[in-house]
């Protein structure tokens, strides 16, 4: 097994219930093909470098997998298809995987994940006491130089 990337960018004006049926559809296609789902991440929109489809901005999305060469073929055929998706680019991460590793990874980012939700968000205000910021130095008001032309002599 080999270990993939596939980033996408998907139309920003999807809703979220679609973005969301977006990736479980192309999660379901990984382990359809008998890969390994390792993680999704959802980077947000943001501002394309250049226009695609007629679209300035785009919400971009990373699908960290791992599998034979079928399942990123499979993949990149259903994102040729989609037309929420403007563009996709894979990347080849690892050439050979240990399975077993691979799946402790998969659980500690489960773990910590459900480490997070409960976890109480600590009162950080309250924890902290005031400091009173100094007050801003002022500045001492810039003199422009002056320029002397080319053949001039300083006085």
């Amino acid at each position: 097994m080999r270990r993939y990337e596939t980033i996408l960018i998907a139309h920003v004006d999807l809703s979220e219930d679609e973005l969301s049926s977006l990736i479980a559809r192309y999660g379901a296609i990984v382990t359809g093909q008998k890969g390994i789902l390792v993680k999704v991440e959802r980077w947000g929109k943001r501002k394309l470098a250049y226009l695609v489809a007629k679209q300035a901005r785009g919400f971009y999305i990373l699908v960290d997998y791992a599998g034979s060469g079928a399942v990123v073929d499979e993949l990149e055929r259903n994102l040729k298809i989609d037309d929420k998706v403007l563009k996709f680019m894979t990347v080849l991460k690892e050439e050979a995987i240990d399975v077993a590793a691979l799946e402790k990874e998969i659980a500690d980012a489960a773990a910590k994940k459900d480490e997070k939700k409960e976890a109480p968000a600590p009162e950080a205000a309250a924890a902290a006491p005031e400091v009173e910021a100094p007050p801003p130095a002022e500045a001492e008001p810039s003199v422009p130089e002056e320029t002397i032309a080319k053949g001039e002599k300083e006085s």
